[in-house]
Parts: C-alpha cells; sequence; structure tokens
C-alpha cells in the first residue's frame, strides 16, 4: 500500500463495514468497595481529589443542585485476596485526578452520564504553564495542551490558569454560556467519609486572558483585518475590509491543489501513496485570526463511499485582491509529536482531514475540529510558525468512534 498505509486502515475498515452503526460508550461509575488492602491508600487518594470535585459541581453548575449521596468506601478485611481483578473500577475522572492517561473523551462520556445537558468545556493551555494543581484535574499543562472542564465555573477557573475553553456544542465561552438544564440523570460519586478539599467558589473569576502568541511575521491592525464569507454554495469566498472595499476570490476553478499523501483515489477505490488533489468547494465558514489579519478555508478535496478527503488553506490577503497561499500540514498519525509523523517531502504534502466540522483562531493558534462517518469526532491544533500556515501542535478527542486513532491517537 506505501510506506503510510497504516494511517488510512481505519477508514477502509469504516467503508466495508459500510458504516453498520453508531456505537454509545457507558461507563460504570460505582466505586470498589472490597480492593486488596496494598491498594488502599492511594483508591482513597485518588477518592478525595475526585470528592473535592465532585461535591463542589453543585456550585459549579446550578445554586442549590445537589449530589446523591453514596455509602463511604467499605475497608477491606487484611484476608482480602488481591489476586481477583476488581470489577467495579473507579471512574475515569477519578483516574485521571491520579495521574493515569485517560482519553478526554472518556471523562466527557462519563459526565454524560451524570448530566445530559451541562456544557462540557475543551480547553487549550496558552500559557508556558497552566498549573490546575489546586483543584481537579490536580494536573499541570504545558502550552497547546487539553482539557476538559464541566459547567461554565469550572471552565472559568480553568481560563483563570492560562487556558481558552469552549463549549464542545456549540463553540460558547465559560463567561458567556448557552442556555441549559443542570437536572441530574445519574448518580455521582460522593467523598468517603471527609472529604479534604474545598470545592471550585460558586462564581468563579473573570477569564484571563493570555498574552498573544508571537506571530510569525505580520502585525496586523484592526483596520487591516478583513471579515471573510463562504458564497456561491462554497465556489468563491469574499472578503470585506474596514475601509468599505471587497473582494471575491475564486476557491473551486483556482487550482487549490495539495499532494495528499495516502490518498484514497475515489476512481480505482484503492489507496495510494501520494496523489495531487484540487480543492471542490469550501465547507463550513472560513475564518480570521484577528492578530495577523490571516484567513482560514476548510475545503472540500474529493468524497466517495461515505469517505470525505479535506484540508485546510490559509491566505495572507491583500485589500486589492492578491493573496499568497499555504497549506496547514497534518501528520499521518496525530498524537505524539514524533519526527517522523511531522516529516513532509514539501511545504505542498500533506495527510488529509476526514469531515471538516469548523476552524477557529485563538489567539493566531488554529483549531480544527474534522470527524469520521462513524461519528468520531477529534480538534487539531496547530501553532504559529514560520508560515502563515502554521505547525501542528497536538490534537484532543471529543468523541470516540471508529477509526478515532487514524485522526488522533492519544
Amino acid at each position: 500500500m506505501g510506506k503510510s498505509s497504516k494511517r488510512f486502515l481505519p477508514k477502509l475498515a469504516t467503508i466495508t463495514a459500510k458504516i453498520m452503526s453508531h456505537s454509545d460508550f457507558k461507563f460504570s461509575f460505582a466505586y470498589a468497595r472490597n480492593q486488596a488492602s496494598r491498594n488502599q491508600a492511594s483508591r482513597n487518594q485518588a477518592s478525595r481529589k475526585l470528592a473535592g470535585f465532585m461535591s463542589g459541581l453543585s456550585l459549579a453548575l446550578m445554586p442549590g443542585l445537589m449530589l446523591n449521596a453514596l455509602p463511604a468506601i467499605a475497608q477491606p478485611s487484611p484476608a482480602t485476596s488481591p489476586a481477583t481483578p476488581d470489577p467495579n473500577p473507579l471512574p475515569p475522572t477519578a483516574r485521571y485526578a491520579n495521574g493515569e492517561d485517560i482519553d478526554l473523551a472518556n471523562i466527557i462520556t462519563e459526565w454524560r452520564g451524570y448530566y445530559a445537558d451541562v456544557p462540557v468545556y475543551l480547553c487549550i493551555c496558552q500559557d508556558d504553564t497552566c498549573d490546575q494543581t489546586s483543584q481537579w484535574p490536580y494536573r499541570e499543562y504545558d502550552r497547546y495542551q487539553f482539557s476538559v472542564a464541566l459547567g461554565p465555573t469550572n471552565g472559568k477557573v480553568t481560563e483563570a490558569a492560562g487556558s481558552n475553553c469552549f463549549d464542545i456544542a456549540d463553540g460558547s465561552r465559560p463567561s458567556n454560556p448557552r442556555s441549559f438544564s443542570a437536572a441530574q440523570i445519574g448518580a455521582t460519586p460522593t467523598a468517603p467519609a471527609t472529604p479534604p478539599a474545598s470545592p471550585p467558589p460558586s462564581s468563579g473569576p473573570s477569564p484571563v486572558i493570555p498574552p498573544p502568541t508571537a506571530s510569525p511575521t505580520a502585525s496586523a491592525t484592526t483596520a487591516s483585518v478583513p471579515m471573510v464569507t463562504a458564497i456561491n454554495n462554497g465556489a468563491d469566498i469574499r472578503l470585506d475590509w474596514p475601509s468599505g472595499s471587497s473582494n471575491v476570490i475564486n476557491v473551486t476553478n483556482s487550482n487549490w491543489n495539495i499532494n495528499v499523501l495516502n490518498a484514497l483515489d475515489c476512481e480505482s477505490l484503492s489507496v495510494v501513496e501520494e496523489k495531487m488533489m484540487t480543492a471542490q468547494r469550501v465547507v463550513g465558514e472560513p475564518v480570521v485570526d484577528q492578530n495577523t489579519g490571516y484567513v482560514a478555508v476548510p475545503v472540500l478535496l474529493d468524497t466517495c463511499i461515505e469517505v470525505d478527503q479535506s484540508a485546510v488553506f490559509v491566505l495572507d490577503p491583500t485589500e486589492g485582491g492578491g493573496y499568497a497561499l499555504y497549506r496547514t500540514q497534518l501528520p499521518s498519525v496525530q498524537g505524539p509529536l514524533r519526527s517522523e509523523n511531522l516529516a513532509f517531502p514539501d511545504e505542498f504534502s500533506s495527510y488529509a482531514y476526514s469531515t471538516i466540522m469548523g476552524l477557529r483562531y485563538w489567539d493566531s493558534a488554529l483549531l480544527v475540529r474534522q470527524s469520521t462517518a462513524s461519528g468520531a469526532e477529534v480538534i487539531s491544533l496547530f501553532r504559529p510558525g514560520r508560515t502563515p500556515a502554521g505547525v501542528y501542535a497536538g490534537c484532543g478527542i471529543v468523541s470516540e468512534g471508529e477509526g478515532v486513532t487514524a485522526l488522533c491517537d492519544q
């Protein structure tokens, strides 16, 4: 198949299966009651951390909302055998607080089991370090690392630590949340006997806006940043400038091309090592970086048997109608920043995105949300680099599904 065919295998599985079904992920939230004594200390530590987070959840979501109380974790007998696997493991939030590597999608699924409609925020650290060690998740994040927060107040607390957060449902910020119901649909784990931690405050601090990330070369002012709109069913984009002038840039017939590695050839229905592909139309809405004036445009390259191949082009436009064109470069297997995953033959090559759901800029960092036919969703992050297209910096899973590891291998 080619040196990079591994990336496309999950997509082929999705194709041959004809997208038979969508998976619903359900998790158990009960605490273990009869664990071996040699493991009890670490479990109690995780339970106390989870208690501090969950006991304050009512304050973070809605005044007066109370959590269902569960009995304290029973102390095991010294004679209990440690050989039997625990049938009721700790929930993902407790394991994550205890230092275990957990997919963020598992935490989101757990929260959805407690509250169906409460906003869940995906957060990206924008400072050199974002310290959240004093409350859940009891971790410290580096720049561009992903985290999650449940409810507007927890979202504000996370932003105060140096992150930017948005609701995975509609993109709203914690400071201006959508309306929601905090009706509890499932039992949440609570404190053992004596919860030590104080919960987040009922009215969190105002979000801290991190200092802008250094932009590559441009230094745009408000007077030189256009507004962008996709028009003519995605065949063109229109730039409206503060001066009142506007110009239309054709996409469909402008030979916006990109060399797609490990591409699906729709004519032969086979995977080829590389294929030059051209933008067919704009999908969704392009976005503008308010710091630089760069315009990111999501396009469809080709689609067949329920598989989209897409790309994101970035323009550096001028008010006169000219522009320089760049291509974001998606690695073969996202996740750990291994050098072999970021090696491209040239600046015109990239692996294809799947179905692009939306774009947004935060402090000159570009976020691309994409999904598969099975319902898996991930967000890919590009930090500012030497060109307006930026450099791939990581990914986060928003929703699990078949083929998700091809988009984001955490």
